[in-house]
């Protein structure tokens, strides 16, 4: 089994992680005993130290090990299903959005699951809220970030990798290998948001445009105003 934690805490660190068999280990048998009310005999196997990931057996089904507390359930769910909420599909690939909006008790994070298909991109685009965290899933990905002033750079990601765009950054993401790559795309922020570079060309008074960029009709006739699927 993998798992991928997430942060939105810089300063959090795994080592300072609030474990219930780190507190027993350090608290008097006599307390214990006093706070539960049991022979100290009881407290005999407990550990001296924190346990953090360790073996341990097999749990029974939730149901059959749900437990229910007098003042009713949480009004909020703590789990998405990401996998089985509708992507927004295009001939490029796939994308599942996670934020405020699907998902209520995620108040300070949002995250997109990406999928791109061989030779397809991550269109240009940028995110105008928050700075985004990339984790590779699977495939072969290249990204192209431009900043300012000619600064740019490009990345090749493979399983494993975590990516980078600073606030607000133009860049894409393209598929260099012959599987789809699977990403997560994560911002400290309630809210998922981006900007295509194309929708926002085509909002853009077209004189302004071409004198920047010396475009023919072709390429102007070519944006779109309606936000744009995400790959192309």
């Amino acid at each position: 089994m993998e798992f991928l934690l997430v942060f939105n805490d810089g300063e959090f660190s795994e080592n300072d992680t609030f474990l219930i068999s780190d507190w027993f280990a350090h608290t008097p048998r006599s307390v214990l005993v006093k706070n539960f009310g049991v022979p100290e005999e009881n407290f005999a196997s407990i550990p001296t130290s924190e346990l953090y990931i360790f073996n341990g057996a097999v749990p029974p089904g939730l149901e059959s090990d749900r437990v229910l507390s007098p003042t009713g359930d949480v009004p909020r769910s703590f789990k998405h299903r990401l996998d089985s909420q509708p992507p927004l599909r295009t001939s490029g690939g796939t994308v599942r959005i996670v934020d405020s909006s699907n998902f209520a008790a995620s108040i300070t994070t949002s995250a997109a699951l990406v999928e791109i298909e061989p030779g397809a991109i991550r269109e240009l685009h940028w995110h105008p809220n928050n700075d985004e965290w990339q984790y590779y899933i699977s495939g072969q990905a290249r990204m192209g970030v431009f900043t300012n002033s000619g600064r740019n750079r490009t990345f090749n990601f493979m399983a494993g990798d975590v990516g980078y765009v600073p606030f607000a950054t133009g860049h894409y993401i393209e598929n260099i290998g012959d599987q789809p790559v699977k990403m997560l795309e994560m911002f400290k922020t309630p809210r998922f948001e981006d900007v295509s570079l194309v929708q926002w060309m085509a909002l853009t008074p077209s004189a302004t445009i071409r004198h920047h960029l010396n475009l023919n009709d072709t390429v102007m006739n070519s944006l779109r105003k309606e936000k744009a699927p995400v790959f192309r």
